[in-house]
């Protein structure tokens, strides 16, 4: 049985290699996977390199300011900025809309800034092109060529009775040119897989970025393997050759282009996102029931104050044994945190329900379940996104404590004119470094993408199993 389906794989694939049209497809999609890969190297080196002057720039700026308050220094504020991964040379993802950097300063917690799509040119636009979009969605594109006619074209050219008088049952024909098309799949994508990772290696690439590599190529696999499955199955079904390639190319336009978009606008109409006024008027809501550190007077402060009062057994705020404007500056702060907090929580919920309508979609279209795997592996999804968010802000909430309990353990009350002594205060303060999400903590979260890629994989199987059994010559 092995046999015959190995030698009908092998019969398809002498004659899929006379093909010039075969061999002209294939040197494109190769170009554009080469061209694509060096463009996006030259973009991660150019965007490693800002990176790196950035970071560094805003550190210098925070540690040589000249002395001031504290709680100033606080306001002046400096930047949190995410690095570039190795990965988003495959798929950039979402790093273009989202931004990369973050305005960090007292009382108030800023989105991020630096969209990459607000960039007008060539090389933005070049960028485009990545390698995860020539194996997304030209690949498919190829397969169906080299494969809409693997079993029409049999019965156009009347052979299906020869085939079948050799002793070729209907599942060896179906399984040898299964076979056909995914020994075409693996030598398109095992030189790609091993162009790929040359690329990588030509920048910082730790063990985990291997990993994620190794797993996109997994995820990629189950997502053509479905395409391959399909092809058959469409082409041993359709009355001619026309029909199986008009067939195969509007599910390849639905997959990849209209159910996509029909997620998009679909997930923001069940579960809309706040407007940026509208969430800055909630916000200011919020923050209007705690107490402000810039406000001694109001109706909250008053109580903290008595209570610290108490707490101390004192009855003035001149009689404590610390700087109390500094602690209700902090107070002020940790009101300010939990709103702050609970306010792009409920954000991300919003993106995380509409994330959801996705997946439920996603059993119309398997591109977006690998679309969003790449985007998941690269760290450029959205829960990196809001990862990076996250500590920014606890970097944000440790260096205003460090500043506020500095004039709180040092400044004498209502002494605005503080300065630290230490002419390196700022230097010793706390500095920002980000910790990129390891693979272990992303691997629950593909759960999702990883079974609906297995699930289009087994389920084409199945209907090419079934296709098999109802072969008619």
């Amino acid at each position: 049985m092995a046999h015959l389906i190995l030698q009908i794989a092998r019969k398809s694939l002498k004659e899929g290699f006379r093909n010039k049209i075969f061999w002209t497809i294939a040197g494109i999609l190769y170009v554009l996977l080469i061209f694509s890969s060096v463009v996006s190297l030259f973009h991660y080196q150019k965007k490693a390199r800002e990176f790196d002057d950035a970071q560094r720039l805003a550190r210098t700026q925070w540690e040589q300011q000249t002395a001031k308050n504290p709680h100033s220094a606080a306001h002046y504020g400096t930047f949190a900025f995410k690095p570039i991964s190795a990965l988003s040379v495959v798929e950039n993802g979402l790093d273009k809309y989202l931004g990369v950097s973050i305005f960090l300063e007292a009382h108030k917690q800023n989105l991020s800034q630096y969209k990459q799509i607000a960039e007008q040119n060539d090389m933005a636009r070049f960028v485009e092109l990545t390698p995860a979009f020539v194996l997304v969605y030209l690949m498919p594109l190829l397969l169906i060529i080299v494969g809409y006619q693997v079993y029409v074209g049999e019965k156009e050219q009347k052979t299906l009775s020869l085939v079948f008088s050799q002793g070729v049952s209907p599942w060896q024909l179906v399984a040898g040119k299964a076979l056909y098309l995914w020994t075409v799949l693996l030598l398109l994508i095992l030189p790609a897989a091993l162009l790929g990772l040359l690329f990588l290696l030509q920048m910082p690439f730790r063990a985990d970025d291997f990993y994620r590599y190794a797993w996109f190529l997994i995820g990629l696999l189950l997502y053509l393997g479905s395409f391959i499955h399909l092809i058959v199955v469409v082409s041993r079904w359709s009355p001619s050759s026309n029909v199986a390639l008009l067939s195969l190319l509007g599910f390849w336009m639905m997959a990849t282009l209209f159910v996509p978009k029909l997620a998009v606008n679909f997930s923001k109409a069940i579960y809309p996102a706040s407007s940026v006024l509208e969430y800055q008027a909630k916000l200011k809501q919020d923050l209007e029931k705690g107490i402000d550190g810039h406000d001694p007077f109001s109706a909250k402060a008053k109580l903290f104050q008595d209570s610290v009062l108490k707490a101390n057994r004192v009855d003035s705020v001149h009689k404590l044994p610390f700087n109390y404007a500094g602690l209700v500056m902090q107070a002020g702060e940790e009101h300010e945190t939990v709103v702050y907090a609970k306010s792009l929580q409920n954000l991300h919920n919003t993106y995380l329900s509409q994330l959801k309508v996705h997946y439920y979609l996603a059993m119309l279209s398997p591109t977006i379940l690998m679309k969003t795997t790449a985007m998941q592996l690269a760290h450029t999804d959205l829960q990196t996104h809001y990862d990076f968010a996250q500590q920014a802000e606890k970097f944000r909430i440790a260096l205003v404590r460090q500043l506020n309990y500095d004039i709180k353990d040092n400044a004498r009350y209502n002494d605005w004119e503080y300065k630290p002594q230490d002419k390196d205060f700022f230097k010793k303060t706390v500095a920002f470094e980000y910790h990129p999400r390891t693979l272990q903590k992303t691997l629950p979260e593909m759960s999702a993408t990883l079974t609906g890629l297995c699930g289009w994989c087994l389920a084409s199987l199945g209907l090419l199993w079934w296709a098999a059994r109802r072969v008619s010559i």
